[in-house]
């Protein structure tokens, strides 16, 4: 598989597939609605298929911009946009196995910050659905989903800001060793 193809796999389709997948749950198991699968089973796959490119693509660009902001906020001690040009314009006859490293990290580093938007919006989600299902029980588990909502929107914050740091750190480190 491309690249390009199973990045746009891993840091849009699979954030907003996660994103949207229990709220889709919940809407087809506590409404009339069937989303067309009784009867258009391909439009309606074509249909969740494509809300999880807009969502996905929706958590990417909340994302983005949060990278954005490391990016500034980080310039000075790493000057990212100077490395980040430099890198981009080496032009080798083999390719360093730190591009490759590079490329891993930029996708993960994509797919922590679409999980930021996803992972909350997939906890909401099923915290809704749990207290549908049991009713009696539904103010311990809103305070409970509530807590997990929260707890995941910091874990992969925290998890995309330490890639993001070690991209930093490794662009720079890269880019000083092949000037020599």
């Amino acid at each position: 598989m491309p690249t390009t193809l199973s990045r746009s796999v891993l840091t849009v389709l699979i954030p907003g597939l996660i994103a949207i997948c229990p709220w889709l749950l919940a809407i087809v198991q506590y409404t009339s609605a069937t989303l067309g699968f009784d009867k258009y089973t391909t439009l309606a796959n074509a249909l969740v298929f494509c809300a999880a490119a807009v969502v996905g693509s929706i958590c990417e660009r909340i994302g983005t911009s949060l990278e954005s902001r490391w990016d500034k906020e980080r310039d000075g001690d790493h000057q990212v946009l100077e490395q980040w040009y430099t890198y981009l314009s080496h032009t080798l006859d083999k390719e360093p196995v730190g591009f490759r490293y590079l490329s891993r990290l930029v996708t993960s580093l994509y797919f922590e910050l679409g999980m930021f938007v996803a992972g909350p919006s997939f906890v909401a989600g099923a915290t809704v659905l749990a207290c549908l299902r049991f009713s009696e029980w539904s103010v311990i588990l809103g305070i409970v989903g509530l807590t997990l909502v929260v707890c995941s929107g910091f874990f992969f914050h925290g998890q995309a800001r330490d890639t993001h740091l070690l991209l930093c750190k490794t662009r720079v480190e890269l880019n000083r060793r092949l000037a020599r």
